[in-house]
């Protein structure tokens, strides 16, 4: 069951990823892929002409850490071997954002970074509650 639950999720991040506009998605219901054969890959390199200062996008990339928190939890559940985890995690973070250039998306690295800090925050929390455990099991 666990292995079907995170094998759903995964799927969840790559429709959002996909489909043509998350909005209309989220609150219509509307999925709808524009596939591209033949994408610009020169923004998925741009670092520049983000607004960075607004709520909306801070928004939008809080949400990319989160999915890819829970993503990493899930997996988690999965195997026990964290550098598994975070490998899939970030290889699979790697892959969607890639695959959104073929559906008329804006991927980038930017957000591959965004969604590790998701990956990386769960591993800090799992140490952080596996320490407590150590120390409470060792007192």
């Amino acid at each position: 069951m666990k292995i079907i639950v995170t094998f759903l999720f995964g799927f969840l991040i790559f429709l959002l990823t996909c489909t043509e506009n998350v909005d209309e998605l989220v609150f219509n219901q509307q999925l709808h892929f524009q596939f591209n054969p033949y994408p610009d890959f020169n923004p998925f390199l741009n670092f520049t002409g983000y607004p960075f200062g607004s709520s909306v996008y801070i928004t939008q990339k809080m949400g990319h850490g989160l999915f890819f928190f829970l993503f990493s939890l899930l997996l988690s559940r999965v195997t026990n071997k964290f550098l598994t985890v975070i490998t899939i995690s970030i290889l699979y973070a790697l892959i969607t954002e890639i695959a959104q250039l073929y559906f008329s998306r804006t991927g980038c690295l930017l957000d591959v970074f965004y969604d590790s800090l998701g990956v990386l925050s769960y591993y800090t929390v799992w140490l952080n509650s596996s320490k407590k455990e150590y120390y409470q099991v060792e007192s």
